[in-house]
């Protein structure tokens, strides 16, 4: 059920992406754009189309919301170069406490991520509980979209910085007691992030005794006291975070 939910989002993005027969690959992006553009009637062109063509680029961490129903999106172009590639520092960013965006909580108990957009998934499952930013949510009455069994699905990030892609009943609105979050990994992080973070005094004694402990490993066999530094440093970034008390820098890398 959730890969053909994943190719009913795979190929509404094609076909939204497309518009015109011509390939992607024989065609400059801008000439491919203006064919697709021509070729569409007006009763071809979905409201989805009008509305994505009529978003402005995003130029460096979004802040507000482009569309806010059913939930806060930061637009669709932002998105499909956000989940073409991993941005663990932008991930911060976004998931700090008073950003505008919309939090969804697995309902699940395990899925495997898989990214309809082709960008990097990561490799560890999404568990129950673990929080996620919705990107934007496509139904299945979109007339872009093949219709298959399921009223939709929605696209997230995770704190990791990958996005998924997951079906309406794996999700849910209503925050748990305890959120989990997809590993933030420190050696990940820009530079910038790090310093600003670093600015927590608990981050730091965390980061300090991890180094030590590890030996600066940064993979392979390592000791248990390094493996439950390194999961505290991650829970403390996550907190931290989350109660945005620190202001992050922009990122260098963006989509």
């Amino acid at each position: 059920m959730r890969w053909a939910a994943v190719a009913f989002v795979s190929i509404g993005l094609m076909l939204a992406g497309c518009g015109g027969s011509t390939p992607a690959a024989e065609s400059p992006e801008g000439e491919k754009e203006d064919k697709a553009e021509k070729s569409a009637s007006p009763d071809e062109a979905s409201e989805a189309d009008a509305e994505e063509a009529a978003e402005e680029e995003v130029v460096g961490v979004p802040t507000k919301c482009v569309k806010d129903t059913p939930v806060c999106e930061p637009g669709k172009k932002f998105v499909k170069k956000l989940c073409n590639d991993s941005f663990p520092s932008l991930a911060l960013n976004m998931f700090s406490g008073g950003t505008p965006w919309t939090r969804a909580y697995l309902a699940v108990r395990d899925v495997e991520p898989v990214n309809a957009f082709g960008g990097l998934a990561g490799g560890e499952h999404l568990t129950l509980d673990e929080e996620v930013i919705v990107l934007f949510q496509t139904m299945s009455n979109d007339p872009n979209a093949m219709q298959v069994s399921g009223s939709g699905s929605y696209q997230v990030l995770r704190w990791n910085g990958t996005c998924a892609t997951l079906q309406e009943g794996e999700l849910r609105m209503q925050r748990p007691g305890r959120p989990k979050a997809a590993k933030v990994t420190w050696r990940f992080l820009e530079e910038g992030t790090k310093e600003a973070l670093r600015q927590n005094e608990t981050i730091t004694e965390t980061y300090r005794a991890r180094k030590k402990a590890c030996k600066g490993a940064t993979m392979g066999v390592v000791s248990d006291k390094c493996e439950k530094l390194d999961k505290k440093l991650h829970e403390t970034v996550v907190s931290v975070v989350r109660e945005g008390s620190i202001e992050l820098p922009t990122p260098e890398k963006l989509p």
